[in-house]
């Protein structure tokens, strides 16, 4: 019994840290589109050229990242609410 809460433990920290470098890796793609919006280089699609519309995706893509920055941090807090609990409980 012990050693399965160790387990589901680690589990959920490995899934924060998941969590975690999935939203550094939106946020870091999200930057390399607004840069390629500002300087203009980058792919040229039609209707995705004009500065306007590639700004506009980039701020998509932004928003996603925070998005994904914000889970990873919920998902952190419960982890660590949960091995409160349990110790409150005295289950450790």
């Amino acid at each position: 019994m012990l050693s399965q809460v160790g387990f589901s433990q680690a589990i959920q920290e490995g899934k924060a840290a998941k969590k975690e470098m999935k939203a550094e890796k939106k946020m870091a793609k999200a930057k390399e589109k607004r840069m390629e919006a500002r300087t203009g280089k980058g792919l040229e699609i039609a209707g995705v050229s004009d500065p306007k519309t590639r700004m506009k995706d980039a701020e998509r893509k932004e928003d996603k990242a925070v998005k994904k920055e914000r889970k990873a941090v919920a998902k952190t807090m419960k982890a660590n609410a949960k091995e409160v609990t349990k110790k409150a409980a005295k289950v450790d």
